[in-house]
């Protein structure tokens, strides 16, 4: 088996965020980035993106999923995330992410998780 690992990052948007009513009050600007292991042997044979993992529409889905949600916490915020990430393609078999809340403390997390 051929992997590959592919690496997306300072994806940018705006999301409802936080345990503090204030924060709830309007969507706060939030950045993640991603990475995943996959399985690149039929892409890599065909040389056709209709075998890899199509990131540009994954990181379109994954914004979109981050827009329309509300979370408590950026741990649940990244562990979201990684499930969707898991769920797009079973060629995926781990994933790496990281979010970021871009205010004063800019505080972070990392999530890994595997199949």
């Amino acid at each position: 088996m051929v992997k590959a690992c592919l690496s997306v990052n300072k994806i940018l948007c705006k999301t409802l965020i936080g345990i503090y009513p204030d924060e709830l009050l309007a969507p706060q600007e939030v950045e993640f980035g991603f990475s995943f292991e996959y399985n690149c042997e039929q892409a890599i044979a065909a040389d056709s993106i209709k075998e890899a993992v199509d990131y540009a529409v994954l990181t379109e889905e994954l914004k979109s999923f981050v827009s329309n949600s509300k979370f408590s916490l950026l741990e649940t915020l990244a562990t979201e995330i990684a499930k969707k990430i898991l769920e797009f393609s079973p060629k995926i078999i781990s994933v790496k992410i990281y979010c970021k809340k871009l205010n004063d403390l800019n505080p972070m997390v990392e999530i890994c998780l595997k199949k």
